[in-house]
């Protein structure tokens, strides 16, 4: 008798604590929803809709500016053996070098790589060179390097031949093409230009840590006089203001989002404060990008630059005069507060035998040149990517 009452107190008391335990979830509950409620009600942007089962989108990471660049030039013909290109990351880094500047357009224009952007889906290429970019991006940064994309802007003929109207036509009808059998984009084409920064928004999305854009610049190398522009239109505009445009335009779409971009231009873009007939003014890319590269390779100075006989024999020479001619246009920007943004000078140099055999000797010669004139970095060009003359890139 005196069990049974026990046991039955017992299931009351536990009734009790249950529905006491109910009625407080219920309360807090209502009291969450409550407020929820009220901040929808205030602002339903701060309130986001949960999703369940979804995992957090994984954020890019990149890998830091170094202190000074010290790059080489890779095809992305090499980088389609994997084995190939690891085993050239190796030796370049054992001489010093942090920085690859990688090709991620074939050399007849078409992307190196299978995009996965709704944007480029339709210029995904027929034969893919780099099998697996994200790996190929993954191991350069487990070696230690920075990593720029480059790729050809204007001279496409790849893209060209997709989109004829948007290309370069020659009298009499058909596709104009170089003295190369290359074919080119007009340069003040919009849709080239969104085309552009949508491959360089992809590749900073998988990883690289800047892009590079290569051939900005009208068409030279041909017969130019029988070129039909499909937009330019020389009485309206002049070649500089065309450019200048393609570089604000990149400006604004892609470092403005926080993507650091960069641009190779002629060398003598340096000396001649003109647009060299092509369109490129070194004050409006030192205006619009975070490195500006010179390509001040000796060999392509005609004789009697600096009074020489073979501008190619004195590497040392032509590099910092050149760098130093480009500094004295940063300096007059630095002095205008409209200019807040101007990129450092980051030359490419030469590391091929064009002129006269380039030494060690002369590589250090053009990278001394290069400190000497204040450069941020400087990156080297072997179109074969034949580095084994390499001196130690960090004396």
């Amino acid at each position: 008798m005196e069990t049974t009452e026990i046991k039955k107190t017992t299931d009351r008391r536990a009734l009790f604590v249950v529905g006491v335990v109910l009625a407080c979830v219920l309360v807090a509950a209502l009291a969450a929803a409550a407020i929820v409620y009220a901040r929808h009600r205030l602002n339903p942007a701060t309130v986001a809709p949960t999703k369940v089962n979804e995992p957090a989108a994984e954020k890019t990471v990149h890998f830091p500016l170094p202190s000074e660049v010290r790059g080489v030039y890779i095809t992305a013909s090499t980088a389609s053996s994997f084995n190939n290109f690891t085993a050239l990351l190796a030796k370049v880094k054992a001489k010093g070098a942090n920085t690859i500047v990688l090709d991620v357009k074939a050399s007849g224009g078409a992307l190196a790589f299978e995009p996965t952007s709704s944007a480029l889906k339709a210029e995904a290429p027929v034969k893919i060179l780099i099998a697996d970019l994200d790996r190929l991006v993954a191991s350069v940064h487990d070696n230690g390097f920075y990593l720029i994309a480059r790729f050809p802007v204007f001279e496409d003929p790849a893209f060209a031949g997709k989109n004829p109207t948007l290309a370069l036509h020659q009298t009499g009808g058909g596709l104009w093409h170089d003295a190369h059998g290359l074919a080119w984009l007009d340069p003040s084409a919009q849709a080239a230009w969104k085309y552009t920064a949508d491959i360089a928004k992809e590749l900073y999305a998988r990883g690289f840590d800047e892009v590079q854009f290569d051939y900005v610049r009208f068409a030279t190398d041909g017969s130019t006089s029988k070129i039909v522009y499909p937009s330019y239109d020389p009485k309206r505009e002049n070649m500089r203001s065309v450019i200048g445009r393609f570089f604000a335009y990149m400006d604004n779409e892609l470092r403005g989002a926080g993507i650091p971009i960069s641009v190779d231009v002629f060398g003598f873009t340096t000396w001649h404060q003109t647009d060299l007939g092509i369109g490129q003014w070194y004050a409006d890319a030192l205006s619009h990008f975070d490195f500006v590269s010179a390509m001040v390779y000796p060999s392509h100075y005609p004789a009697g630059t600096l009074h020489f006989k073979n501008p190619a024999e004195h590497p040392y020479e032509i590099v910092v005069d050149s760098l130093k001619k480009g500094g004295e246009v940063v300096t007059r920007l630095s002095a205008d507060p409209t200019h807040p943004h101007l990129a450092t000078q980051r030359p490419w140099i030469q590391a091929f035998n064009m002129g006269a055999v380039y030494t060690p000797a002369m590589i250090t010669a053009q990278i001394k040149a290069a400190r000497d004139a204040g450069s941020s970095g400087f990156l080297l060009w072997n179109a074969a990517n034949n580095y084994s003359s390499l001196p130690d890139l960090t004396k």
